[in-house]
């Protein structure tokens, strides 16, 4: 992966202080000590953070490197930024440009440093109050028909859920989940978590891979895909007040149901958060409803009760490819805090919804 040091030749051959001429009427220098890597993926991508500086003040700003071979996430990401930018810049960190063929293949994309809410504060349910807004204010943008709008921006490339692909990996994901089940019940760490919800499991899994219609049929758009915490920034966390949310890491962004977002937003929020627990009911009940009325006010109303739309759809995301996953990471000898919460409420609301 890149260096510091590589960084900062770069910078020097593509005299790249040009571009942050905007900045100051002084000379932009890049510090080499003043580079710190976020993160350094075996994926072949790497971010950093660059402090600029004209000598008196400074700018923040990311990088984040993409090298070739490009995986799927990674042209996702890029043509959001080559190709969605213009649509979707109010939901993103400010892109100062994108550099193609560096070190021949390599794309560089500058950003803006937004700092992320994860890390300013400790986040509480209240606090949900003030991102979901955002949240339904971007889904509107795109919802149902109104994608139209963006032809241009989005047609030829960006991922759709309810495609002929994405439903193929549905099954063979379904399939591969029918055989670690078999592998966990041989497993003696497992066999105790996994066995109360087997037999059901293996039931239900025969009824996919599309196992609630009515999460597409409420309606579709675009979605970041992966609406965690670590995703959400702002530079005014502790404020409490009023926050003006950006995401970052675009790399799951597809044309797809919006309550898929939700059950990143919210629902995987509870399941992390054990202190929670006693009051989740009520926690989900008031962030959906007020996820429902941010989208009225955006002129969309849900025919399906929006509480069990996120109930619906956090079964189909699990069943259809996050169950499998978590059952390959304890195999593999990793921890998983939610894969027992994934088959209690397979069990529960699975009954609930008329799975079994």
């Amino acid at each position: 992966m890149s260096s510091k040091e590589q960084i900062v030749k770069q910078w020097n051959q593509f005299r790249w202080k040009k571009k942050f001429e905007f900045f100051s009427d002084h000379e932009i220098a890049l510090p080499e000590d003043k580079i710190e890597c976020l993160k350094n993926s075996r994926e072949k991508t790497s971010i950093w953070k660059l402090i600029l500086t004209d000598g008196i003040n400074s700018l923040p700003a990311v990088l984040k490197i993409f090298k070739p071979p490009f995986n799927e996430n990674h042209r996702v990401e890029i043509n959001m930024y080559r190709r969605g930018y213009t649509a979707m810049a109010e939901f993103m960190p400010k892109m100062y440009w994108i550099e193609e063929r560096v070190n021949d293949d390599e794309i560089w994309l500058f950003t803006e440093f937004i700092q992320p809410l994860r890390g300013q504060i400790k986040i509480t349910p209240r606090h949900l109050d003030l991102i979901i807004p955002t949240a339904a204010k971007f889904h509107a943008r795109t919802f149902g028909d109104r994608i139209t709008r963006y032809k241009d921006s989005f047609d030829s490339w960006l991922p759709r859920y309810d495609s002929a692909l994405a439903n193929t990996e549905r099954s063979n994901h379904i399939e591969k989940t029918k055989e670690y089940l078999d592998l966990a019940m041989k497993d003696p760490g497992l066999r105790g978590i996994v066995e109360p919800g087997y037999n059901t499991i293996q039931n239900v899994l025969q009824k996919g891979p599309i196992f609630f219609p009515e999460i597409m049929e409420a309606g579709q758009c675009l979605i970041h895909g992966d609406l965690h915490l670590h995703n959400l920034c702002c530079q005014n966390g502790t404020d409490e007040v009023n926050w003006n949310i950006q995401m970052i890491d675009w790399e799951s962004a597809k044309y797809a149901p919006c309550s898929y977002d939700m059950v990143v937003l919210v629902e995987l929020l509870i399941d992390f958060r054990t202190d929670w627990h006693k009051k989740e009911e009520e926690i989900r009940s008031h962030c959906m409803l007020l996820y429902a009325q941010e989208m009225q006010k955006e002129g969309i109303t849900f025919q399906t009760d929006i509480l069990k739309l996120l109930k619906m759809t956090y079964l189909q995301r699990t069943l259809e490819k996050r169950l499998l996953n978590h059952l390959k990471r304890v195999l593999n000898g990793e921890q998983s805090i939610l894969l027992k919460r994934y088959i209690e409420k397979i069990n529960s609301w699975g009954k609930e919804f008329g799975l079994y």
